[in-house]
């Protein structure tokens, strides 16, 4: 087993914390300054600078595979195109209360990969929201924005703060939960969303008093940027055979599973035979041939190698045991069609070698598949029911999947009625 990437040195932690903490001390100051002054302002470059950094974060996120910061990057991008394009008050609002619930929620929520399922599902909710705030532009509902301009209390304080109120209560609530979290956790990121949670709040008080917020909204990216790369990638324990998540991923991973899901123990077929036959170098090469297939699985499913009894387990959240079968068929076939070109060399009884025999393997695996019934659920009695279902799929004849039937429910007998 291995460990992905290598933990910092003694102190990186409070370096990491550090810069995230103060490096805004420097650049929001020079957006403010450049915002202020018309001869800055004006020029071309400085126009083409919020672009030109806004598109570089958004490809650091893609290259890095740091969905979160792609996503925050782009809901700045299309907040300050909303506000380049449209002159509308409402349109205003609603952008000015969408900003900081999206970062305060992108920056909470945990790393994702940019080019991912989860990634393109928020992707998807963003892209959405734009498409609303376009409709909103096209049918100009004043009702709306009367509504989101509508004050929390009895003060009004339109006349010095152009943001609505409601935005400023997001804008508090999000800001407020950044901090908390950073004093709690000491996480980089954390800091740096409290900060571009600031530029952000900059950016929309000068654009909606008229003058231009885009440098703000650049100095936001960047911002996310510096949080995202001082943010240190979890350790992922490996296993090196197969290059899957081990045990120890498998035991996080099972205390954040939600109230419904499923668990598929899968095996080789006859492995420890396969292995005295083929030798270490074959069976590893079978055992990333099923790991790879078994990546490629439906409904979301996520895959770890336990190691013992060279057993993987897929864990589908939200899925019932009928649904993840159909996926796992799937997968069983694939493996069942798929063959390894094998070159094994062959020797005398001596121990001379007598030459090198080329052939081609197979192999197939068993499934067994259980499911969480209710909440509470201990996931590792689901686990061990999805072995006994694995068991009965391999003493069946191999090559299946068998689902665990758990228990009917017995009903006591109710209290009988006298005459």
């Amino acid at each position: 087993m291995r460990c992905h990437p290598r933990d910092g040195r003694p102190g990186e932690a409070t370096i990491r914390q550090s810069a995230a903490l103060f490096a805004p001390a420097l650049l929001l100051p020079v957006a403010a300054v450049a915002s202020l002054s018309p001869g800055l302002r004006d020029s071309l470059a400085v126009h083409a600078t919020p672009l030109i950094i806004l598109a570089g974060c958004a490809l650091l996120g893609i290259v890095t595979g740091r969905g979160r910061l792609l996503l925050g990057v782009l809901v700045l991008a299309l907040t300050m195109a909303a506000l380049i394009s449209s002159g509308s008050r409402t349109i205003f609002r609603v952008v000015a209360l969408l900003l900081p619930v999206n970062l305060g929620l992108i920056a909470w929520l945990g790393e994702t990969r940019a080019l991912s399922a989860r990634g393109a599902w928020w992707l998807g909710v963003i892209l959405l929201q734009a498409g609303a705030v376009g409709i909103i532009e096209l049918l100009s509902p004043g009702t709306l924005g009367a509504s989101i301009a509508r004050s929390l209390g009895d003060a009004d304080a339109s006349a010095w703060m152009p943001l609505p109120h409601a935005a400023l209560f997001a804008f508090a609530v999000m800001l407020g939960l950044h901090l908390v979290w950073f004093v709690r956790d000491r996480r980089p990121l954390h800091a740096a969303a409290a900060w571009a949670l600031v530029a952000s709040f900059l950016a929309l008080d000068t654009a909606g008093a008229g003058g231009p917020g885009d440098l703000h909204f650049a100095a936001a990216g960047m911002l996310l940027a510096l949080g995202t790369v001082l943010e240190p990638r979890a350790v992922l324990h490996l296993d090196a055979a197969t290059g899957l998540p081990a045990s120890l991923e498998f035991n996080k991973t099972v205390r954040r599973l939600p109230r419904h899901y499923a668990l598929a123990c899968v095996t080789i077929d006859d492995f420890t035979a396969f292995r005295a036959e083929q030798g270490p170098d074959v069976s590893d090469r079978m055992l990333r041939l099923v790991a790879q297939a078994l990546r490629k699985v439906g409904g979301g499913g996520r895959v770890f190698y336990l190691m013992r009894d060279h057993q993987f387990v897929v864990v589908f959240r939200r899925k019932s045991a009928e649904i993840v079968a159909r996926h796992m068929s799937v997968v069983r076939r694939a493996i069942e069609k798929s063959t390894l070109d094998v070159a094994v060399t062959q020797k005398t009884k001596s121990g001379a070698k007598a030459g090198v025999v080329r052939r081609t393997v197979a192999g197939t695996i068993s499934v067994g598949i259980a499911e969480a019934h209710g909440g509470g659920a201990d996931p590792f009695k689901v686990l061990r029911d999805a072995e006994e279902a694995l068991l009965k799929a391999r003493t069946a004849g191999m090559n299946r999947i068998v689902v665990h039937q758990p228990p009917a429910k017995t009903t006591a007998p109710g209290p009988t009625v006298g005459a």
